[in-house]
């Protein structure tokens, strides 16, 4: 007999969706039932905590659920805007796909659609970018003037600054070329005549080499500019 599940608690049907690896039925239909009710608006507690919790399982959980969600929830708003500083790229990539299905937009979540803009991931910066696309004209250029300010670019910490402007000017191309090819989409440009003319796009593989290369001559650089600084002026002597 197929048991009923309308009528189980919510964290009954979590622990249901979770464990019921035995019964693939029951699993899949009691994630179902949550996501009805999620809809609803009941029970959001439970995909909240979901979304928050510290267990990377959890959180990629939430991810899916989020996606499947497929409406605004306002009580989601936040808890899927921190989604956009995840570690895990899933929840990411959720955080742009909600917020492009839910319509949602404020200026935390520009900012950290400028960030994804700019992620390494192979999967986040498209999904940004196809969000982009299909935005208005007023937020792609509130999104522009965002990530060629600097909002979004990763934190550099290197002790030699010379290897700071190394990766700042890299990013900022970057974020330059993402920029260029969500105009071209946008102007209905074909993506093979794209490719043909944004040829340095997402190329982080050959600024790392380039970085490597020419780590001895920055280095060399900054020892020559410190030494100037440690040098007494004529007025000194």
């Amino acid at each position: 007999m197929t048991k009923e599940l309308a009528g189980e608690s919510t964290a009954v049907l979590m622990d249901e969706a979770r464990y019921g690896d035995h019964d693939h039925d029951l699993s899949y239909r009691a994630g179902q039932e949550l996501l009805r009710r999620w809809r609803r608006g009941v029970d959001l507690e439970f995909l909240v905590g979901l979304m928050q919790s510290e267990k990377s399982s959890d959180r990629l959980r939430a991810a899916y659920c989020l996606g499947e969600l497929g409406e605004a929830v306002e009580v989601l708003k936040i808890p899927a805007t921190e989604f956009a500083s995840d570690p895990l790229p899933d929840c990411r990539v959720a955080f742009v796909n909600y917020m492009s299905t839910s319509g949602y937009y404020d200026e935390a979540i520009a900012k950290a659609l400028a960030n994804c803009l700019l992620d390494l991931d192979l999967y986040v910066r498209p999904t940004a970018i196809k969000w982009a696309v299909r935005t208005t004209v007023d937020r792609l250029q509130e999104l522009s003037r965002l990530v060629l300010s600097g909002t979004g670019r990763f934190e550099l910490k290197f002790r030699n600054p010379l290897s700071n402007d190394f990766w700042e000017k890299a990013v900022r191309e970057r974020g330059i070329r993402g920029i260029e090819i969500i105009r071209r989409l946008r102007a209905g440009e074909e993506i093979q005549h794209i490719r043909k003319g944004v040829s340095g796009e997402d190329s982080f593989v050959l600024d790392s080499i380039l970085f490597s290369r020419t780590r001895g001559e920055r280095s060399s650089k900054w020892e020559k500019m410190k030494s100037k600084d440690r040098s007494p002026s004529p007025d000194s002597c």
